[in-house]
């Protein structure tokens, strides 16, 4: 299995726990991309966990005698005259992750809704040349899953046409012109589930060129919770984790369970997502105000810090009545209650993620001192900067 991944690696975590805990093993591992995965020609181990690269290489391990856990098989693996059909198989419960985008977005308070499929990079793509479709199954059942729970609910779903060519789909540059246009025709303001995290950035990316605000006209939600690509996209994307590592350890104990000649109770396994882990790109801010959208966004980057609503005023050259009466039209709240909330939910993050002291967090965030801090911490979130710090890192 890749390791280029965090879902992989997290996976890897799992097998690695279940591996110190209960047995010694020699774990055998390319690291790497799903392209650069072999099953080497002399190799004689005693068991397999593995994510299928291609159809060659699907031969070569049915052809293994090794008992098999396979991770996420593509459909023809999965069709009952494939021999690796017969293997115990952990599979991604996609059905439950497109209803958990339906239901973030529809409790954000969208009403407009869109999905667009991965990226489909010329690696990829050639590994799975001949295997019956362009779009890959879990694809297509995240899709589906998705539009059916937005029609109980009365909504429609737009969905972007995939590139016919292979050439324009492997290459972003050349795909963007036509994502750019199919964003531009959508109507706003709207929530776009994308397939993953990387197409997430893509979407940010093209919404940038098409001078769409993210996520006052275009919200965006995507799955795997890789942080490195969702902290670093512009805004921060939301995504769907996978409950990937006790995914890994479940693997890992089925795997000692064949290799010890039991018969597993399933041979057929569903994994959960985990609940939104909530970025900026998904707010529930719709406007089409440029003003209040402007004036938002320095709050967000700023992250509410040492923002004083005369000054945001001054700054865009209009009274402060006048952008107050904008901020309440617009999204029904007052200046003064977005950059305190924003501050707020910053400086949690920063007591329950982070090692910074609490008098450096007190004076970075604007406030006369760490007691004064303390007393409006306790008094919105219920709890102490204390209980907070340790209670992130005990869990």
């Amino acid at each position: 299995m890749e390791t280029s991944l965090e879902v992989s690696r997290n996976l890897l975590c799992g097998i690695i726990r279940y591996v110190r805990t209960h047995d010694t093993w020699t774990l055998d591992l390319t690291p790497g991309g799903i392209a650069e995965q072999r099953l080497p020609e002399t190799w004689n181990g005693q068991g397999i966990i593995a994510r299928i690269p291609s159809l060659k290489e699907a031969g070569k391990l049915a052809a293994h005698p090794a008992p098999k856990v396979i991770l996420d098989p593509q459909t023809p693996f999965t069709n009952p005259n494939h021999p690796l059909s017969k293997c115990v198989r952990l599979t991604c419960d996609h059905d439950a992750i497109g209803r958990e985008a339906a239901r973030h977005f529809m409790h954000q308070g969208f009403k407009k809704f869109a999905y667009i499929g991965p990226v489909l990079s010329s690696t990829i793509q050639m590994q799975y040349d001949g295997m019956g479709t362009d779009e890959p199954n879990w694809s297509i059942a995240r899709r589906e899953a998705f539009a059916a729970h937005l029609a109980d609910h009365n909504f429609d779903c737009f969905t972007y046409p995939l590139p016919g060519s292979k050439r324009i789909s492997s290459n972003w540059n050349l795909e963007m012109p036509s994502v750019v246009k199919w964003l531009q025709r959508l109507p706003k303001p709207i929530a776009i589930f994308t397939a993953h995290d990387a197409r997430g950035r893509q979407i940010a990316d093209a919404c940038h060129v098409a001078k769409i605000p993210v996520p006052y006209s275009l919200a965006i939600l995507s799955v795997n919770n890789d942080s490195t690509l969702c902290e670093t996209s512009q805004p921060p994307l939301s995504s769907i984790p996978l409950d990937a590592e006790s995914t890994g350890y479940l693997a890992a104990e089925l795997l000692d369970g064949l290799m010890k000649g039991k018969e597993p109770q399933q041979r057929q396994i569903l994994y959960p997502p985990l609940p939104v882990a909530k970025r900026a790109s998904s707010s529930d801010t719709q406007t089409d105000d440029p003003l209040v959208i402007d004036l938002l966004e320095e709050i967000r980057e700023a992250k509410g810090f040492n923002l004083r609503v005369s000054e945001l005023a001054d700054r865009r050259h209009v009274t402060v009545r006048t952008l107050e009466n904008h901020c309440r039209k617009a999204i029904g709240r007052s200046v003064g209650d977005i950059v305190r909330e924003t501050c707020m939910e910053n400086i949690y993050t920063l007591v329950a993620k982070s090692d910074m002291p609490f008098s450096e967090i007190a004076q970075q965030s604007g406030h006369l001192s760490p007691s004064h801090l303390a007393a409006m911490f306790r008094k919105r979130f219920e709890t102490t900067m204390t209980a907070a710090r340790h209670g992130f890192h005990h869990i």
